[in-house]
This record gives structure tokens, C-alpha cells and sequence, in this order.
């Protein structure tokens, strides 16, 4: 084609290294976002004590030795007269304290259960004895008392 215009292409431009840092910086924080639940999870994992010096109320008899018991109701009675705890949190944490002394399913039967069932009458009795100040239906209750009550059923 006489009279055409040839046109030559031109060179290519210089690649700045900013876009490749801005790349890669952008690609690490999509995996961080997308990681950081599980990286979450096993930090928390990692942080818990273990069972033996946590102060949940689960455990089993290998891990909760009758001393342990024992000094565990103790604290919580002190707690409990100094204004740390209320009733109904001193009758929750002694009542599980006990339940988790005795092992088995105890720590997850009902008082129903418990009373239906027949093979831990202590234990059902103190249970019996701390569910109305545990789920607030007799105000404060006799902590004292259900200690004591609890320190016998965790001695038999």
C-alpha cells in the first residue's frame, strides 16, 4: 500500500519494582485473612492450662485427687465469704467439683438422672441440696453448709 503509514511499535515501558512489593504484600494479607481463624484457634489451644490446674469443675478422678478436692471446696467457701463469688456461683463450682471427683457420666447427668440411676446417693444428695441456690431459685443459700455437705460425700 504505497502511501501508508508504517507503524513501528514502541519499546516496551520500564516495570517499576513498587508493582511486584504491592503484589506480594496484597497476596500476604488475602492468606492472612483467610488463615487467621485457624491461626486463632490453635493460639487459644496452645494458651489453656492444662485440665489438672484449670479451674472448670470437669475432670476426672486421675486428674482431681481427693486433696485437690478437698482444697478446691476450701477456695471456693473462701471466695464465697470474702465477696468474690455468689451463692449461686459457690453452689455451681461445688456442686462441680464434687460431680467431677466422682468421674464416670456424673459430670453430665441431670439430678434426675442422678436420682434414677441410684449408685452415688451422696452425691445425688448434695446435688439435690445446691440445684435451688444454683439456678437462683432459693436466693443465696448455705454455702457453709453445702460445703461441709460436699467435703463428707467427696470422704465416702
Amino acid at each position: 500500500m504505497p502511501g501508508a503509514d508504517v507503524v513501528e511499535p514502541l519499546p516496551p515501558e520500564p516495570f517499576s519494582v513498587w508493582w511486584l512489593v504491592a503484589a506480594l504484600v496484597a497476596v500476604a494479607l488475602a492468606v492472612a485473612l483467610v488463615a487467621w481463624p485457624w491461626v486463632a484457634k490453635l493460639w487459644r489451644h496452645k494458651k489453656k492450662t492444662p485440665r489438672s490446674q484449670d479451674t472448670s469443675v470437669a475432670a476426672t478422678p486421675a486428674e482431681l485427687s481427693l486433696r485437690q478436692t478437698l482444697e478446691r471446696i476450701d477456695r471456693v467457701e473462701a471466695q464465697w465469704k470474702s465477696g468474690e463469688l455468689t451463692g449461686r456461683a459457690a453452689a455451681h463450682e461445688i456442686a462441680g467439683t464434687v460431680r467431677g471427683f466422682t468421674g464416670s457420666d456424673a459430670t453430665m447427668l441431670t439430678l434426675l438422672e442422678l436420682r434414677m440411676r441410684g449408685n452415688l446417693p451422696s452425691l445425688t444428695a448434695l446435688i439435690e441440696e445446691a440445684y435451688p441456690v444454683e439456678f437462683g431459685v432459693s436466693g443465696e443459700g448455705d454455702i457453709e453448709r453445702l460445703a461441709e455437705r460436699a467435703r463428707q460425700a467427696v470422704r465416702r
